[in-house]
């Protein structure tokens, strides 16, 4: 989760340094001359002041204009006035009174330091620097104009600049615990460790008796208990205490619960990722959904995404608290699910108004509001135990297994990237951890450090979250022990770029006090194990909770003793046991509970019913376990391999297990196919292939459904010049006649084939492919090579990518044979196993052949030419001496690689 910058547009006053402002009015000294007139502006700027905090503001404008109106020359005035106007959400009128006070008394500190805050929430963040450099010029001590300052350097990525502002905040007003908090958590940020640990224990006895608490969320880095946490939380919520607006009746219901999400975030950000299939499948005929953003509008996919899921998408950016708290009353929503709490960007505000009779937390802040305004929170009984109630003002809801959404449509790239390109060694194992830095404590690094020493050329991969980050963590490093180089830090990159560099390391390493959580659920979807420790708050048991829904449970630990010993034994014990631990979850990840969609739609939705029913029943809230909701749907047809009892090719008994792969991520992965691949190979011929090949029935459950790179005319026209390179080859060597084309796919080679004079004939087991190619004219057949009867009847046999795919290659090779006219042609392509590039894909565990469904076999040059000289295709016929390889392998997926030096599709004449 995304710490909150220390200031925001709208934010509340719980801000820990801009809920510090100057007084609306103070004392100042009269200028000469004029005795009798300031005291008047005094007067009526105090009574403004007063009537702004009994929350009549509109008169206390008009105090303000009244006394601008006679006397136009007097700066407090215009100071009073942008206060309110600022706490009215009007911040650019709120600038333009602030600057007509200082040009009225250029000597004004105070109101350059709120004008900085007001520029702050108008994203005018080098405006706002000056404006507190002038305050800070007039009055050097200012403490909260240094930490505001500070706030500003913070929002433009200037972290250096920004801790040095905090540090002299600090220096100046050690009182300023908030202040003292938030430049920990900045240091935390940068991984500046140095006395961290002190210093955070001193903080820790200071938020007991402080009368300036810190900011909610940088106290859930710390290893704050509930009961502290609690006790900041509720004096947070006191500054939004407010009488709720006048709202008059609610609108009448229609028949289904209406509920609103509060939330700034429907946009590109981590918490967006995690809810948009949950949005998309709550059930409309029982729930009205409406989106209550305070957010942008980034134009994004899963922004886009996002505004289709609701019903109802209302943008509250220009609203004011009031204003937005009316308009979700208004739209009769009766339950607002707060998203927000007290990170980034949130307006707790809106909900503190309570525009809906029943409201709730949930996903955004992992641990209570300590606020009266907020009824539930969403947990689960692993992350937030019904014996922790005591630490919480919310009452509990517990979910069946995990309070986190997943999105099982979330996409990971098809494209592994190289360790070279990610920086990573060519061998050793990847110990990785991309949680924020902010969550990353000297005890755990001190415990990574130690399996990394254990096993030579192991690495650490962290993300780079910011500049300072890489320097600090390389000197921590060379001070364990550990050569900084071992340490290697990842760039940001797009979601599915991002999950697909996961493939590459082997066991994720979480954190405590704050777990990771978006970031675990991400490598758990990606295939990787996440090793977590499992701490006493909410924020500390996330990952946990992650485990206890998908497995394996026992990578939740509970001491950090455990969690090394985990670690050390993974790193130096049997390699199997990290890919052993790797496949069991890919075998169950889309069986488990933490990515079943549809069933966690359900239980959210009966937990809504039970808070809605303690409503409409008259009962205070009260803590509930919502019931299991599990979809009992239709037992889908399990489609099974028939095992090979001996080698396909040779026939050889001796043909053990090599390689297991998970191929739950192809394109025809269905629920109802094994979801792992294992790989054989012979001892007497060396041939590799998979345990067992699909029937016919089978395979019509398999190719039901047409993928869009095998559909006819799919991607032709870039498909073009490869399928000309190919047909210009075979047209050496076969002056004409039918070419049939065995799996013909999206058509391009057999097009391309007709443009060159031959007589295209299809051949394939996709049923929707055979009747488009049959609408078009052309000749087709739905069947396998083997029960084609056409002896003699082509010049062109091609089976590009098909021979691998065939459960007997050689009975493929036989028929093609006997279909082949003499002086005919039979062509050839499929992934070479001999190929450099086959191999560092392999070796870089990228190799996406392993997990193809319909692929039972794969050929290297030697075990490819033996087969074809069993099937008489001599190798004195042959008129290229190279099989295709890696190159010109997704001929019908969509790409178009040229060919690898050297490598040219293999022609057989017969």
């Amino acid at each position: 989760m995304k710490p909150p910058p220390i200031w925001s547009p709208a934010r509340s006053p719980s801000n820990p340094i801009m809920s510090k402002r100057c007084p609306i009015s103070a004392p100042f000294t009269a200028p000469s001359g004029a005795p009798g007139r300031r005291s008047l502006s005094s007067r009526i700027s105090r009574a403004a002041n007063i009537l702004r905090k009994l929350g009549r503001k509109e008169e206390a404008i008009a105090a303000c204009e009244e006394i601008i109106a006679q006397r136009p020359d007097a700066p407090e005035p215009y100071f009073s006035l942008g206060n309110i106007l600022k706490e009215l959400q009007q911040p650019g009128r709120a600038i333009e009174a602030y600057r007509r006070a200082v040009a009225l008394r250029p000597n004004f500190a105070e109101v350059y330091a709120n004008l900085g805050n007001a520029l702050q929430s108008q994203q005018g963040y080098e405006a706002a620097i000056e404006a507190y450099s002038q305050a800070i010029a007039l009055r050097p001590t200012m403490a909260d104009a240094h930490a505001n300052k500070g706030a500003a350097f913070e929002s433009l990525g200037r972290l250096a600049e920004a801790i040095a502002c905090y540090r002299t905040a600090v220096e100046l007003d050690p009182r300023l615990l908030a202040i003292r908090v938030w430049l920990h958590h900045k240091r935390r940020g940068i991984c500046d460790w140095s006395g961290i640990e002190d210093e955070e224990s001193e903080l820790l006895q200071l938020l007991d008796s402080s009368a300036s608490p810190p900011h909610p969320f940088s106290v859930l880095s710390m290893a704050a208990n509930p009961a502290q946490q609690l006790r900041v939380a509720r004096a947070a919520s006191e500054s939004y205490k407010v009488a709720p607006p006048d709202y008059g009746p609610r609108r009448a219901s229609a028949g289904k619960l209406r509920i609103g999400y509060l939330s700034c975030d429907f946009c590109r950000h981590a918490t967006a990722i995690l809810v948009t299939q949950f949005f998309e499948l709550h059930d409309r005929s029982r729930f009205e959904i409406t989106a209550c953003s305070h957010g942008p509008d980034d134009h994004s996919e899963i922004g886009a995404r996002l505004r289709k899921a609701f019903d109802h998408f209302v943008d509250l950016r220009a609203l004011s608290d009031d204003e937005a708290a009316r308009r979700i009353h208004a739209d009769g929503i009766d339950i607002l699910i707060e998203m927000k709490g007290y990170t980034a960007g949130a307006r707790t505000g809106i909900s503190a108004r309570r525009p809906a009779p029943v409201q709730a937390s949930f996903i955004g802040f992992p641990g209570t509001m300590g606020a009266d305004f907020i009824d539930y929170i969403i947990a689960d009984p692993f992350v937030l135990p019904m014996d922790q109630q005591d630490a919480y003002s919310e009452k509990i809801v517990h979910l069946p297994h995990c309070y986190q959404p997943n999105d099982t449509s979330h996409l990971v790239a098809e494209l592994t990237p190289t360790r070279a390109q990610c920086g990573l060694p060519e061998q050793g194992l990847v110990f990785c951890s991309f949680n924020n830095s902010y969550k990353l404590t000297p005890a755990f690094f001190d415990i990574w450090m130690r399996p990394l020493l254990a096993a030579p050329g192991s690495v650490l991969w962290l993300l780079e979250t910011n500049g300072l980050v890489k320097e600090n963590l390389r000197w921590e490093a060379r001070r364990g022990g550990v050569d900084a180089d071992r340490l290697v830090f990842a760039p940001r990159l797009t979601s599915p770029e991002h999950l697909a560099r996961h493939r590459l390391a082997d066991l994720f390493l979480d954190t405590l006090p704050y777990n990771a959580h978006t970031t675990a659920s991400d490598a758990l979807w990606a295939g990787l194990p996440v090793l977590t420790c499992v701490g006493e708050t909410f924020a500390g048991r996330v990952a946990g909770s992650l485990l206890n829904a998908i497995g394996p449970p026992e990578l939740a630990t509970t001491s950090l003793e455990e969690y090394e010993t985990i670690a050390r034994k993974l790193s130096c014990g049997d390699p199997a046991l990290l890919q052993g631990l790797r496949h069991k979850l890919l075998g169950q990840r889309l069986a488990s509970p933490l990515f079943d969609s549809v069933r966690y739609a359900r239980n959210f939705e009966a937990a809504l019913m039970q808070m809605w029913e303690n409503f409409r029943a008259g009962r205070e809230p009260a803590g509930f376990a919502a019931p299991d909701e599990a979809v009992q749907a239709p037992a889908a047809p399990s489609i099974g391999r028939v095992r090979y009892v001996c080698c396909p090719l040779c026939g050889g008994e001796d043909i053990p297990a090599t390689l297991a792969a998970d191929c739950k991520k192809h394109a025809l992965y269905q629920p109802a196919v094994p979801p792992v691949m294992n790989w054989h190979e012979c001892a007497s011929c060396g041939h590799v292939f998979t345990e067992g090949y699909f029937d016919a029935a089978a395979l019509d459950v398999i190719f039901a459904k047409t993928h869009q790179n095998q559909m006819v005319g799919h991607d032709m026209e870039r498909q073009r010049p490869v399928s000309a390179r190919m047909v210009e080859r075979v047209a050496r060597h076969a002056s004409g006649g039918r070419w049939l084309d065995v799996g013909f796919g999206n058509g391009s080679l057999l097009f391309t084939a007709e443009e060159w004079g031959f007589t295209p004939v299809g051949l394939d087991l996709r049923k929707d492919n055979v009747a488009v190619l049959r609408s078009l004219g052309y000749e087709a057949h739905c069947l396998p090579i083997e029960a084609l009867d056409d002896d003699g009847r082509y010049g062109v046999v091609s089976m590009a990518d098909v021979l691998e795919h065939m459960p007997f290659p050689k009975t493929g090779l036989i028929a093609a044979r006997r279909l082949l006219a003499p002086g005919g042609a039979l062509f050839l392509s499929m992934p070479n196993m001999d190929t450099m590039v086959w191999r560092l894909l392999h070796a870089n565990k990228v190799n996406p052949y392993w997990g193809e469904i319909e692929h039972y076999h794969n050929f290297s040059r030697k075990r490819l030419y033996a087969l074809l000289e069993s099937t008489a295709f001599s190798q004195r016929s042959m008129t290229s001496a190279s099989v295709t390889g890696f190159a010109w392998r997704w001929l019908r997926s969509g790409h178009e690689p040229a060919p690898q030096p050297g490598e040219t599709p293999m022609k057989i004449r017969y």
